[in-house]
């Protein structure tokens, strides 16, 4: 059974999504050039975020490899 603050939850979140799509597509129906060009430009920053995010990832990978390499060492000089 639900109770009032996971219907109110529930309720909000539908809202708040509901707003972002009706944002969104407002924005494009109403943008100031061609939909070819505001594809172009939503696909570049989409390849432009994708590259970001394998960087970080990137970033990550190589931060844990440091961790585990340094843990290693600091094994190795114990035992």
């Amino acid at each position: 059974m639900e109770t009032d603050d996971t219907r109110c939850l529930m309720v909000a979140g539908i809202m708040f999504f509901s707003g972002l799509v009706l944002g969104m597509a407002t924005g494009v129906l109403l943008a100031p050039q061609s939909g070819s060009r505001t594809r172009r430009s939503l696909l570049s920053m989409v390849g432009d975020a994708s590259e970001r995010a394998n960087e970080w990832v990137d970033d990550a990978k190589e931060a844990v490899n440091e961790v585990v390499d340094r843990g290693r060492k600091i094994v190795k000089n114990q035992s």
